[in-house]
Formats: C-alpha cells, sequence, structure tokens
C-alpha cells in the first residue's frame, strides 16, 4: 500500500510510519468510532521520533506485511506522538505500568483498549515474535490471543469489566494523594536520600550496586544545592560538584557538536542514550550557569556556553523557536546507534599534525582499542571510543609538555575541525517539532546563563524563543501545546503553562520589561482558572476545557522535567513576593500540602515541590532597584544581585508606572541622585544600598519601613 493517513500528520514521529503497511490512525474520534461500527479492539501505540526502541519495533513490526495484515483485520490501530499528547501518554502509562505489577514502563508503550477507550492489556517493546533472551512475548503472538479472546462474548465481556476496573484504579492513583503538613523536616529528609542513592565513584544518582542507567537528575541537583548554600553543607556541595564535574567530562556530553545526551547506560557517564532532548539541555544550561556562580568552576562556564552554542547552531529555527530533540539512531550509517560521535586515532591523525593530534588523543581518550566496553567486558564498536576528558586542562598539558594556553588552542580548533568532519557523516535527525513546555524550559536556561555570564546573545536567545511562543503558541490568552510547519495544535497541558509563566518571571527578572510581567500575571490568572483545585489544592495536568480522558490526576513527582505542580508552586511564590499578592502564597501553600504525605514517603521524587518549599523558607529576598536600566551604576547594582548564588530571591528594576504591577515597588526612588537597591524580606526593607559590594551582606543598619506591606 501507500502512504498511509499518518502522512497528512505534522509529527515527525507520526511521519515516521506513514509508509507503514498499518492502517494507522492518529488519535481522535475517527478511529475509535470506526472500533465501535466494526466491533473491534483499538492497538495503541505510543512513542515519539528519537526513540531507539520505537525505531526498533517500527522496523521489525509496524513495516512488516504479516503483522500489519493481522492489525488491519482484527483491530483499529492508533499512532500517538506522546511529545504532542502528554495527556494521552500519562493516562496510558498509568495504565499499563499498573497492568504490569507496577514494574516497567517506557516507549514504545503499547496498550489494547476497548472501543470506549478503557484500557485492558499493555506493555511496552514487543519483539515481532518470541525473544527468550529478552524474555519477552512475540508481537504476533499478543495480537493473535487477544483476537481470539475478542471474538468470544464471554471472554468479551470479562476484557470489559477488566478495563473498566483498570480505568477506576488509574484514578484511584489519583485520587490517593492526602493533603499533610509539610516543612523544612522534608528538605533535610531529602537531602539524607539523595545519599543513599549518590555514586561516591562517579557521581550521579543511581541505584545501588551498579549505580546505572544514569540520568542527569537537575531538580535533585537544585534542591541539593540549595541545601548546601543555605545550611554550609560541604557533603552536600561535594555531592553536587562531583556529579558536575564527571558529567561534563563524560560521554554523555557531546564535546564536539555541544549539549548532553539522554542518560549514560554506564556508571562512569561514557556510553550514553545517543539521544539529545531540548528539555535536558535547558535544565542543565540553567543548572550549570548556576553552579558557575556558587563555586566559580570555569568548567561550568565553558559547560553551559557548550550548551547554548549546541542550540543556537543546531536546535533553533529561523524565527527563533527551539526544536525537540535529536535522534538517537544513526540512519543510514555503517556505524548504528552512536556511530555518528565515535572516533579513531586514524581520522584524528586526518585532521591535524602529529603533535596536535597526539594530544588531542590523549585529552578525548582516544585510543587503538577503543573505550566502549559493555557490561560483559566485550566492545560495542572495536577501535572506535567515545569522547571523554579525565582530568583538567592545566593538567593535561603538563603531562603533554606544553604551555596550558597552548593546550587550550588546540582543543579550540579541535573542536571546530572535528565538528566539521562529523559534519559530513549520516547524521541523526533533528524533530523541528516546537513545544511550548520544552521551549519555556530553554528561555528560563538562557535567562539563568545570561545572568550568569553576560554573554549577550545568551539574552537574544531567550527573548526570541519567548517571542516565538508569544506569537505562534498562545491564542486568545489560551496556550497550545505544539506548533510545526506553521502549524499549533493541542490544548496545552500544565506543563505549558507553569513553564512559560516561570520563563516570563525570568524574563522579567532579566531585562525589567513590564510587557514580560504582564503576561506573567495574566498568565497565572488562566492557568488558576482552568487547572487549580481550589478544595484540596494542586493543579491538574489536564485543563478543564481540553480533551476529557479517562482520569484527570495531579502529578507531582519529577520525570525527566520538573512536575508542573512544583513549578507552578514555586511561580505562585514568587509573584507572592513581587506583588504582595497573599492569596498567590496561599495557592502555592496549598499546592504544596496537597503532596506532603508523598513527599514524606518519597522525598527524592519531588525535588520541583521541595525546590519550592525552600524557596518559601524565612528568609527570600525582595530587591527592588531604583535607577534607569541604562546607567550603568544600576547596571551594576544588577549584576550584584545576578552574580549571587542564593536562588531564594526575586528582583525588579523600579521602572516608570512599575507600582501598578508591583505594588511593593511604590516608594523605592534613588537616593541623592544615586541608584539605590531596596533589599526586603517579608516586605521589611534594610536601609537602601548604593554600592554593589554591599548588596548581598548582612545589613549593619536599623531596617526601614519603605515599602513595609
Amino acid at each position: 500500500m501507500g502512504a498511509n493517513r499518518l502522512a497528512l500528520e505534522k509529527s515527525v514521529y507520526l511521519r515516521q510510519h506513514a509508509t507503514n503497511p498499518v492502517d494507522w490512525y492518529p488519535w481522535g474520534d475517527e478511529a475509535f468510532e470506526k472500533a465501535k461500527r466494526e466491533g473491534k479492539p483499538v492497538f495503541l501505540s505510543i512513542g515519539y521520533s528519537s526513540c531507539h526502541w520505537c525505531h526498533v519495533m517500527e522496523h521489525e513490526s509496524f513495516a512488516d506485511e504479516e503483522v500489519a495484515k493481522i492489525l488491519n483485520e482484527h483491530y483499529v490501530a492508533i499512532k500517538v506522538d506522546r511529545e504532542e499528547r502528554p495527556d494521552v501518554d500519562e493516562i496510558y502509562m498509568k495504565a499499563v505500568v499498573a497492568m504490569m505489577g507496577g514494574q516497567g514502563g517506557g516507549w514504545p508503550l503499547s496498550a489494547w483498549l476497548t472501543p470506549d477507550r478503557r484500557p485492558f492489556h499493555g506493555g511496552t517493546y514487543f519483539p515481532k515474535h518470541a525473544d527468550p533472551r529478552l524474555g519477552r512475548i512475540g508481537f504476533v503472538d499478543v495480537l493473535i490471543r487477544i483476537a481470539e479472546a475478542w471474538a468470544k462474548p464471554e471472554a468479551r465481556r470479562q476484557i470489559e469489566q477488566q478495563s473498566e476496573k483498570i480505568s477506576e484504579f488509574v484514578q484511584t492513583i489519583y485520587d490517593a494523594e492526602e493533603p499533610a503538613a509539610i516543612d523544612a523536616e522534608a528538605l533535610k529528609d531529602a537531602r539524607s536520600s539523595a545519599e543513599l542513592y549518590y555514586d561516591a565513584i562517579d557521581g550521579g544518582f543511581a541505584g545501588p550496586p551498579r549505580h546505572a542507567p544514569k540520568f542527569p537528575s537537575p531538580s535533585t541537583l537544585e534542591m541539593l544545592l540549595r541545601w548546601a548554600l543555605r545550611h554550609d553543607d560541604a557533603d552536600a556541595r561535594k555531592m553536587v560538584t562531583h556529579s558536575l564535574d564527571r558529567m561534563a567530562r563524560g560521554g554523555i556530553h557531546d564535546h564536539v557538536g555541544g549539549g548532553f545526551h539522554r542518560y549514560s547506560t554506564t556508571r562512569d557517564w561514557l556510553v550514553p542514550h545517543f539521544e539529545k532532548m531540548l528539555y535536558d539541555n535547558a535544565q542543565l544550561l540553567g543548572l550549570y550557569s548556576w553552579a558557575y556562580l556558587a563555586t566559580r568552576k570555569e568548567l561550568y562556564a565553558e559547560t553551559a556556553r557548550d550548551i547554548a552554542l549546541w542550540v543556537r547552531r543546531e536546535m533553533t529555527n529561523e524565527e527563533g523557536g527551539f526544536f525537540s530533540a535529536q535522534d538517537a539512531d544513526d540512519p543510514g550509517g555503517p556505524e548504528g546507534e552512536g556511530g555518528f560521535y565515535v572516533w579513531d586515532p586514524r581520522e584524528i591523525g586526518e585532521l591535524f599534525d602529529e603533535r596536535e593530534a597526539r594530544f588531542i588523543a590523549s585529552w578525548f581518550d582516544i585510543g587503538e582499542r577503543g573505550n566502549w566496553f559493555l557490561a560483559d567486558g566485550s566492545q560495542e564498536k572495536p577501535g572506535k571510543s567515545l569522547l571523554r576528558t579525565r582530568q583538567p586542562i592545566e593538567q593535561a598539558a603538563e603531562a603533554a609538555g606544553i604551555e596550558p594556553d597552548a593546550a587550550r588552542a588546540i582543543v579550540a580548533k579541535a573542536k571546530v575541525r572535528m565538528y566539521e568532519a562529523r559534519e559530513k557523516r549520516p547524521k541523526p535527525i533533528t524533530d523541528p517539532k516546537v513545544l511550548t513546555a520544552w521551549n519555556a524550559l530553554m528561555v528560563s536556561g538562557f535567562c539563568k546563563a545570561y545572568q550568569a555570564l553576560g554573554d549577550d546573545e545568551l539574552l537574544v536567545s531567550a527573548v526570541r524563543g519567548a517571542r516565538f511562543l508569544r506569537k505562534n503558541l498562545t491564542r486568545d490568552g489560551r496556550v497550545l501545546r505544539r506548533w510545526a510547519d506553521g502549524d499549533a495544535a493541542f490544548h496545552g497541558v500544565l506543563d505549558d503553562h507553569a513553564y512559560l509563566l516561570a520563563a516570563y518571571l525570568d524574563l522579567f527578572e532579566t531585562t525589567f520589561e513590564q510587557e514580560w510581567l504582564k503576561d506573567a500575571l495574566a498568565l497565572k490568572d488562566t492557568t488558576l482558572d482552568l487547572f487549580f483545585d481550589p478544595g484540596d489544592g494542586g493543579f491538574y495536568y489536564t485543563s478543564r476545557e481540553g480533551e476529557q480522558l479517562i482520569a484527570r490526576g495531579k502529578p507531582g513527582f519529577d520525570n525527566a522535567r520538573p512536575s508542573g505542580n512544583g513549578v507552578m508552586a514555586l511561580n505562585l511564590l514568587r509573584i507572592a513576593e513581587l506583588t504582595g499578592d497573599a492569596g498567590a502564597r496561599g495557592q502555592a501553600r496549598k499546592t504544596l500540602e496537597f503532596y506532603g504525605a508523598r513527599v514524606t514517603q518519597s522525598a527524592l521524587g519531588f525535588g520541583a515541590i521541595l525546590n519550592a518549599l525552600d524557596f518559601a523558607q524565612p528568609g527570600t529576598r525582595e530587591i527592588f532597584i531604583a535607577g534607569d536600566p541604562g546607567d550603568p551604576a544600576t547596571r551594576a547594582l544588577v549584576q550584584a544581585a545576578w552574580r549571587h548564588p542564593d536562588p531564594n530571591r526575586v528582583l525588579a528594576v523600579v521602572t516608570p508606572g512599575l507600582e501598578k504591577l508591583l505594588p511593593p515597588a511604590a516608594g523605592k526612588t534613588m537616593v541623592d541622585g544615586k541608584p539605590a537597591a531596596y533589599v526586603c524580606r517579608n516586605f521589611t526593607c534594610d536601609a537602601p544600598i548604593t554600592d554593589p559590594a554591599k548588596l548581598n551582606t548582612v545589613p549593619e543598619k536599623k531596617p526601614t519601613d519603605s515599602g513595609n506591606k
């Protein structure tokens, strides 16, 4: 057959299946009405464009005529891009994990549904035929068994009853939350929990004794760094810096092209799963920038700039929006997954003279034998090496008998030349769709990097990205989820709203332009209206205006991205500090308390909630700077605030009319014609400061009631 109906979709992932012989439908009423009309069960497959095992299942099964014949005859087949429809993915992943006894989960997600959308069977990747090595039943066997059962009236009734129980159970998972008090003790518990999973040898967090696979875990690292700064905890600081060091030097970091891969399959961060996701890099951009402020380690500034370079060079469209991901696989290349990223000494020798090649090979650990080893000691690609660095450049230079500056020049030259050479290889595809939530995370990352590092192009990228979102993905006060090929679609979920609100606040605290603050305050009201539960607290993942699925929940647990509830709690607290809005503070507190019992039981998985809780502790500062934003003296005060590592502050430059948006800004004026900073806590302000060097010190003067509310 020719192209199926997925050829009409905007999603790269869906179009990857457009030439399958499977008669695919996108998610929607048409598919389910066909299932009802023809009395067939639904096979639902959920994945995303950069998913390796999604590609494997597509090649093995969905492109196979035998499998397609069974699917087309006995099922209505639906394909969903989880990045376009995270609401659908969230619900059916919950159901499948429940059916698998709480184990597993992952993509591709395979679920069998009744025509009324209720799940009754599921799993993840299925090989076409049973694979004893993987302990997996074959996809063909599952399809035939379910089709045979469905054809029997009594068995079908049992399936339908089972589907009702599963759907009810999914809702009970969400309804199990019981609000409970939450206080600073939860932060202490989380710090202790992190230590249990911390890998003292290679950094990062994963279950012992293997400590693999290992994810970057930005929310956990942020929580620990907040704790370390607040309590001067050297051990917590070490957990953060050790992890950041090893990640930056490991193979999970693309030393030539920039950016980070999804996660490490090995304990030592050497062998990554090669997909590159925008959301990981957005969070790591902000985290490394902040860690640079806290430590002044140049490695962290270099790593942040490296991420930003990759995003600007490879992941930004002409209008400033950011692409979603780069694939794990190397289509058409002889090496398969990861082949795009590996090197051997011969390739290095062809690019550099003997002296430079020797140093580059040593610096990036490129040897004749190669370094890509599997857990059993065998080599994935003999003679090929994944790039990593094992020591600071000064030590490497000393070992090579060259000056550090000369070594830095060789490395800088190598990155350019190796990048140009690598671009000639078959390259993993880039998914160009723009997702509001992920783009908003990147806008925030660029803002934080600009505040820390001061590079103007970082701010340019932040502003262009936000303007793209405002122009293309907001409509009539509503936030949409996805933009692709000029088409914006799908109701935004909580993450889209929460992350975008955070980005607007970050832009205001970076540019001090009131338009961003107005957008933030308007979006706060919209998000409360569409998602907030005023009864029990917390925010639903789906809008009350969106599609009503089989369940509606308020997830607070972090996954690869911070929970929308944690981000919204922090947004509300920031707005309360800026505006004096007691209602926003109460809504934030109610949100934190909704997860109080769960956080007490499993603190480490609630990083975003805990980071908001940390912000809510006494001592958070409101900094209002009176002065012309273009005045170097005003700028010096702003930079002093930006460059201090304490994250528990809000910042505003008092421009004309600001007090209408931020009442606490009223009365904040220059002192003796000089720009002045008013540092307040709970809206009680210290004496104004005109010397940037004194902005972040403990005040010696008595507090003034200026701005006291």
